[in-house]
């Protein structure tokens, strides 16, 4: 039998709606590495829902993936798969990373970067498991929804993402008798567990928020070095005098101050070392500009004001990243109440991520010109579904060839 899924090919509403075969063969070599983890239902489950992740249009749940799929099985199995069946997400995940460490492929001794952040899935179920109210910067207001620490790696033009945790509040936990952890606990076992490629130096790069001691010690316990940004009113002792950084900033002299540009943008800079609690001594850059003045910190006290800027600035990749997979990939699409279901899910879209990187980086090894076409995600996804789209001209031509009646045709295209 052949599974097939539904991809949208324009706007018109029905008759829009056209179907290909799962069995992708692009992505078939890839999915087949992470047979080990699974029995053979499970295989089949974890290829489809990989498969409608990536190659189906409209909302990403359970249900409607199911509903891509001809001859599909009640969605109650898919939904098994990812809440109740027995198999290890840890091993799961060891080998998605094994994977990317392997064929993504950096130069020895290059620089990566270890970006921490976190973001939230928003959601209406008031009843979904391990959900909350958490605070939004963008919308400056708490949202319903779950929040997830994640880390990201960057090196070059090669880029995956890692960890996943979730971040339970602590009155759930209490509630539940669980043990909790704060975001900062999870991000610096995230620390801790990464493995970088060999041969490579990891720089650790995080927003203000996560600028405390437990961070810093973390990336110093791995002996890895680390930029981030400080919050305006942050202590620092300069001269003998202890002041905040605006403070310290407001009595600079303008001719302190010089411009560089930084990836086409302007940055008006004034770096020195300065002594933080908990830190240590560090650099501190100041980056003045017409919304005031912008603060910038490492341990790297030999770099110039360019250079922590520079490092600083790979840190858009991690929000880039999460916009990606929530508009191609579905992360935030999930409508399970159980939260293993959803973790599950979260994983699913790393993975499926992952594997759209591989077969990036794979497709411009044998063919540069087609390389260049895939800038990003977006673009890969797109063109996996064009390659859908083929296996059905070739599965409507294999029936048509078989003389299948039209009538069995439109029973399984389900139109």
């Amino acid at each position: 039998m052949v599974a097939v899924c539904y991809i949208s090919l324009g706007s018109a509403k029905g008759f829009s709606r056209m179907l290909v075969p799962s069995a992708v063969g692009v992505m078939e070599d890839l999915l087949e590495q992470f047979r080990p983890c699974f029995s053979r239902p499970q295989f089949r489950n974890f290829s489809t829902y990989i498969l409608g992740l990536v190659a189906c249009e409209g909302r990403k749940n359970v249900d409607a993936i199911n509903r891509c799929f001809v001859e599909s099985r009640d969605q109650s199995t898919l939904n098994r798969f990812l809440t109740a069946s027995p198999w290890s997400l840890q091993r799961f995940e060891t080998q998605r990373l094994a994977m990317a460490r392997e064929n993504l492929q950096v130069p020895e001794g290059s620089i990566g970067f270890l970006i921490i952040d976190d973001t939230i899935n928003k959601k209406t179920g008031l009843h979904m498991e391990d959900a909350g109210y958490h605070y939004d910067s963008s919308e400056g207001r708490a949202v319903w929804g779950h929040d997830l620490a994640t880390t990201h790696y960057v090196n070059g033009d090669v880029e995956y993402p890692v960890r996943l945790d979730l971040y339970v509040k602590r009155e759930t936990c209490l509630k539940e008798d669980r043990a909790f952890k704060t975001k900062i606990q999870l991000a610096c076992e995230q620390i801790g567990a990464f493995t970088p490629p060999a041969d490579t130096r990891t720089i650790v790069v995080f927003d203000s928020w996560f600028f405390c001691h437990q961070i810093v010690e973390a990336a110093r316990a791995r002996e890895w070095d680390w930029v981030t940004q400080a919050e305006s009113n942050r202590i620092v002792h300069h001269e003998e005098q202890r002041m905040n950084v605006t403070q310290l900033a407001e009595a600079l002299s303008e001719k302190s101050f010089r411009t560089v540009k930084v990836k086409g943008e302007a940055f008006t800079l004034y770096g020195l070392e300065v002594w933080m609690s908990k830190a240590g001594k560090v650099k501190l850059v100041v980056s003045k500009g017409e919304d005031g003045f912008h603060f910038y910190v490492t341990n790297k006290l030999d770099w110039s004001d360019r250079q922590v800027i520079e490092a600083y600035k790979v840190r858009h990749t991690i929000d880039d990243f999460y916009r990606d997979v929530k508009q191609n990939l579905g992360l935030g699409e999930y409508q399970m109440r159980k939260g293993r279901g959803a973790i599950t899910h979260w994983h699913l879209v790393f993975t499926a991520c992952t594997l759209l990187t591989l077969l990036r980086q794979s497709i411009s090894r044998t063919s540069n010109r087609l390389g260049k076409c895939f800038a990003t995600l977006g673009d890969i996804c797109r063109w996996v579904k064009r390659q859908c789209f083929r296996r059905l001209v070739d599965w409507l031509y294999q029936k048509f060839r078989h003389q299948t009646k039209p009538e069995t045709i439109y029973r399984k295209l389900k139109i």
